[in-house]
Order: C-alpha cells, then sequence, then structure tokens
C-alpha cells in the first residue's frame, strides 16, 4: 500500500519516525515523508530509503513551515506530495498537525493514523510553567488549545499509536474509542542487547552514574547533584555522568560548584548518538530523574530501555510509567521528589555490587523478552495493515 507519513520537524533524523517508517518498507508498504527543512536541504531527497519530500525549498523562511494546526503551508505540500503518489493511509507524527491531517485525510477518503508519541498539552503546560515570560508560551504552545486540538484528534483519528498504558487512558478519557488506540513503546531494537555493561565491577573504588538525554529544568538533575552532596564521607564515592546539552547545563554547573561536588558531576556535553553506548558501558547506574508531572505520568523515555539493556539498573522517579516499568521488572529503584532522603537512600541502596547485577541481569532480560522494537513493530504493522485494507499476515 502506499503510506503518506507527516512529521512536523526536520528529517532526519528521529529515531521513531525512522523505525516506523522503515518497519513500512521493509513489509513490502510505499513510504514518503512530508517534513520540514529548516536545514536547507533539497525539496525531494532520498534519506537513506525514506523519500522525503520537505514542505519548502532551501531558500524559503523557516518560519513559513511552522507545524501549526491551521497553516496553509503544509496543507499545500501534503496535496503536492498526494498528486502522483495516491496514498491508502497518512500517519502523522504528533497532536499539532494531526488535525490538518486529517482532515486531508477524510477529504481522500482514506484512514489517517496519529502516532502520539507526546502529551502536547502537558509538555506546552511545562513549558509554560518554566517560562520566565509566559505570555511567550501561551501564545505558541497554548496548553488550552493543545486539549482541545486533542480531543478532536481523539474523536476523528481512524487509529492512535501511544507509548504507554497510562498514555492510552488519558486519551480515552478525552474521547478515544477504546478499539482504536494501540500500544506501541520507545523501545530499542534487540540488536541493542549486544551493547552490554559491566556494572558489577566497581574495581575502581567509585560508583558511575549516568544520565543521557536534554539538560533542561524538567529533567530533574538537579536532584542527583543534590543527592551526592548529602551522602556520607564513609559512603561509596559515586560520579555522575552527564550526557547532553540544555539551557540548565549552566545551573547545574554553578550548583555544582556550590554544593562542593563539581570534581563529581562530570559534565560531557553533546555526544553524538553512535558515541552513547561506549559511555554507558563504562558506567553502573542509569538515572532518570525526571519531575513527575501529567507530562512525565503519559510517557516514557527511550534511555529507560537502553539503560536497561546495558544492563544497568536504574534510579528513575516516581513518574508513573517508569516507576511501574521498574518495579514490575524489578530492575531498579524509583523515588519519590517530595522526600529529602528517598533518593540518597537509593544510591546508597544501589552500593551493593550484587544488587546491581541482579537487577541489571533482570533489565536485560525485560528487554529482550518484552521491551524490544521487533515485538512494538509486529504491533504497528498489524494496525496499519488492518485500516489500509490488507491482511497482517500479508504484510504488503
Amino acid at each position: 500500500m502506499n503510506i503518506v507519513g507527516v512529521y512536523g520537524e526536520d528529517y532526519p533524523w528521529d529515531v521513531r519516525v525512522e523505525k516506523l517508517l522503515r518497519g513500512c518498507l521493509d513489509a513490502g508498504h510505499r513510504v514518503r515523508l512530508v517534513c520540514r527543512n529548516l536545514k536547507r536541504r533539497s525539496l525531494v531527497e532520498d534519506a537513506d530509503g525514506i523519500e522525503c519530500h520537505r514542505v519548502l525549498g532551501p531558500l524559503a523562511p523557516g518560519f513559513l513551515s511552522v507545524p501549526a494546526p491551521g497553516n496553509p503551508i503544509w496543507r499545500r505540500a501534503i496535496r503536492r506530495t498526494c498528486e502522483d503518489f495516491k496514498p491508502d493511509l497518512f500517519i502523522v507524527r504528533d497532536l499539532p498537525l494531526a488535525m490538518l491531517v486529517i482532515r486531508e485525510a477524510e477529504r481522500m477518503g482514506v484512514p489517517a493514523l496519529v502516532d502520539m508519541a507526546e502529551n502536547h498539552p502537558a509538555m506546552w503546560q511545562n513549558v509554560m510553567d518554566s517560562d520566565p515570560i509566559p505570555l511567550r508560551s501561551w501564545l505558541m504552545k497554548n496548553p488550552a488549545l493543545a486539549r482541545r486540538l486533542e480531543r478532536q484528534v481523539a474523536a476523528r483519528a481512524s487509529g492512535v499509536f501511544v507509548v504507554v498504558e497510562e498514555m492510552r487512558d488519558h486519551l480515552v478519557r478525552a474521547g478515544a474509542p477504546l478499539d482504536r488506540v494501540h500500544l506501541v513503546s520507545n523501545t530499542p531494537p534487540r540488536s541493542i542487547l549486544d551493547f552490554a555493561a559491566d556494572p558489577a565491577d566497581a574495581s575502581k573504588g567509585t560508583i558511575d552514574l549516568i544520565y543521557v538525554g536534554h539538560v533542561t529544568r524538567t529533567r530533574g538533575l538537579q536532584q542527583v547533584i543534590a543527592a551526592l552532596a548529602v551522602l556520607p564521607d564513609d559512603a561509596t564515592p559515586m560520579r555522575f555522568h552527564i550526557v547532553g546539552t540544555g539551557a540548565h547545563l549552566q545551573r547545574l554547573q554553578d550548583l555544582a560548584a556550590e554544593l562542593g561536588v563539581s570534581d563529581r558531576v562530570i559534565f560531557h556535553g553533546w555526544v553524538e548518538s553512535n558515541e552513547v553506548p561506549a559511555l554507558v558501558s563504562q558506567c553502573h547506574v542509569g538515572v532518570i530523574p525526571h519531575l513527575k508531572t501529567e507530562h512525565t505520568d503519559t510517557t516514557v523515555p527511550n534511555k529507560l530501555f537502553d539503560f536497561m539493556a546495558a544492563g544497568l539498573p536504574v534510579i528513575v522517579s516516581n513518574a508513573v510509567p517508569m516507576e511501574r516499568i521498574v518495579r514490575e521488572q524489578d530492575c531498579g529503584l524509583a523515588f519519590d521528589g517530595a522526600l529529602a532522603d528517598s533518593l540518597p537512600g537509593c544510591l546508597r541502596q544501589l552500593a551493593d555490587p550484587q544488587v546491581r547485577l541482579d537487577m541489571g541481569q533482570r533489565g536485560r532480560q525485560s528487554v529482550s523478552t518484552l521491551y524490544h522494537w521487533e515485538r512494538d513493530l509486529d504491533r504497528a504493522l498489524e494496525v496499519v495493515n488492518s485500516l489500509g485494507g490488507v491482511p497482517a499476515a500479508a504484510g504488503s
């Protein structure tokens, strides 16, 4: 069948878009992707097998292609892409462009599948709450508008992919029929299991903690730095590796200096994705201290499964999906950011190498059997084939 994907950012690259569309290609479907062009690439280009049709050419001003619900530039680009490629199915990533795509799909008489990888109303609420000029965020990323848009999408999409059960329940409460909401999580391919760490080996006498991702206030990294500062002098020495960059980086560096732990917090900055597994393999504990919000209570980060696959025990905040997975699989510990001793207590528990080893092995086993992309892709293709009128077993 012919599938038109719509992604409101530049491509390449996005790991979830790449995995989903490549999975459709490998199943025998034909795929085109309509995407943005802030990086000034060619209007049409083959991106490692995925045919990209960009909204505007390389000379056009980027602000014209803002992925807003009613932007006519996107409508025109979608129609142009479909002129010689009659779609049997649309797959649109995330909320901002979802209703525009749904309306185009309805006009053409084909189904539209929304890959709801994020809870945009909650995410935009976080942005507005953190913005020193809230009016700016209210104009650009209005949570109330996003909630209204979400209800429309929930009612009219032919199907929706979500990454965790909690987001499924949220959309059902917003009006989506339960049988149209499908779990396709943020899991890695099984090949990631080839990159195993040795979390039990702390022969250097120091336990290395690692975080990978954006560095913003809501990622909660300040909690880990503060926890290092209150560990007793006779505790096993620990270092915290922060891999990534973002708006909160300087504040974290200042906090580490203020608390006297600068020598125990290593800021690696931006690291290419293909170099991250080597850093992870040198560490003993993965840490995901995201602040508990409506957003983090309805999503799950890729790095949870990446750490588990590497054999690292994980320390996570009590955001509902992360805490649930970690407790169900007994592969780490969850802390409550509202309790002062909760995170330091988790760090003390994971000073025991046998505890780390056992939890790490259980995490790897969970990725091998449950939390891997091959399993999620099978579920995704079953929905894709069903909406396109292709028997799931046929795969084409």
